[in-house]
């Protein structure tokens, strides 16, 4: 006849297990005489967490932007991959088009380079210049203009970050413009092939940069499940790292249970569980232990172990109170 060992599975306070199974008088060492009730028993009682979901993730944005669509609401069920949050991307389409410009300029230039130099290529060297300081003239004061009005809470700090980008930019392009027409003045050397092919790198990959700025305008599900928290709205501004919409898979549940080490001895990693819960009567589900952790609690001197639940049925929900028996 099978001999069962009872796992009774109660919430964690403040990161301490307490052990009570019969009963005792004397709270000084409460696991002590709890271990020896238990042995009279052959029932083991530990006290750990409720049933939660093992498998949540907190969606948050990489950029600073305003907030166009949201798809989700709380308690939608998403796929992976699904779009739930679009987010404004004017401003980062145009400077993907600038990053593109600025490669399309820097291939140019190393072509010329390798060619024989004319005088036409010189005056449409310096005509590029006189338009690169122009441009990074009204850049700059533009830059000042929203600084000023940013100080005041006239503008916002995204308006004043693009002004930033435009000015690097047309600096940028300021400069290149400025090496290119002194190049083409000097006649093309091995170095100077050497330097716009450089540029052309260096303007690819602010491209690159662009585009996946571009792309993080779309926020996207990591995971399938239902969506549980939602701290954002149309129109809202959203900043990086903060948290948006929180989804969690209800299929994958879990119990953190935290055992003192007379009992984590008897116990192992893959070891099959059968559990019960007060809310569903009559009913077992399969789980199985799927970590033992190898450190120590600081305050209570017990080990944390995992035990993943199955929830085919989606009778489990989190938050419910769990009973757990382990085959010995």
């Amino acid at each position: 006849m099978k001999k069962y060992i009872l796992l009774i599975v109660l919430p964690v306070l403040i990161g301490t297990s307490l052990f009570t199974g019969c009963s005792s008088n004397n709270n000084k060492n409460e696991n002590a005489v709890q271990a020896e009730e238990v042995n009279k028993q052959n029932s083991i009682y530990l006290m750990a967490g409720k049933i939660d979901t093992d498998n949540q993730v907190n969606v948050s944005s990489k950029i600073s932007a305003r907030v166009l669509d949201i798809s989700v609401n709380v308690g939608s069920t998403v796929t992976q991959g699904d779009a739930v949050i679009k987010l404004d991307t004017q401003d980062l389409k145009a400077q993907v088009d600038q990053a593109q410009a600025a490669v399309n300029t820097a291939n140019a230039n190393l072509t010329n380079a390798m060619n024989s130099t004319r005088p036409e290529q010189i005056a449409q060297a310096q005509a590029t210049l006189d338009s690169a300081k122009a441009t990074n003239d009204v850049a700059k004061k533009n830059y000042d203009r929203t600084k000023a009005l940013v100080d005041v809470e006239a503008a916002t700090e995204v308006q004043l970050e693009t002004a930033q980008q435009q000015l690097t930019s047309a600096e940028s392009g300021q400069k290149s413009a400025e090496e290119q027409l002194e190049m083409l003045k000097n006649g093309a050397t091995e170095t100077s092939i050497d330097v716009y092919k450089a540029q052309v790198q260096q303007a690819e990959e602010g491209l690159k940069t662009a585009q996946v700025a571009l792309n993080n305008g779309t926020i996207t599900a990591p995971i399938s499940g239902k969506v549980t928290v939602k701290n954002i709205n149309k129109g809202e501004m959203v900043s990086p790292g903060s948290t948006l919409v929180s989804i969690s898979n209800p299929d994958t549940l879990c119990v953190n249970a935290y055992v003192p080490l007379s009992i984590v001895k008897n116990l192992k990693e893959g070891q099959a569980v059968v559990v019960k819960v007060s809310e569903i009567e009559d009913s077992e589900f399969e789980g199985t232990i799927s970590v033992i952790n190898s450190e120590l609690n600081s305050q209570s001197n017990n080990v944390l172990v995992k035990i993943t639940l199955a929830n085919s049925n989606s009778q489990l929900k989190p938050g419910m109170f769990a009973e757990v028996s382990v085959i010995s």
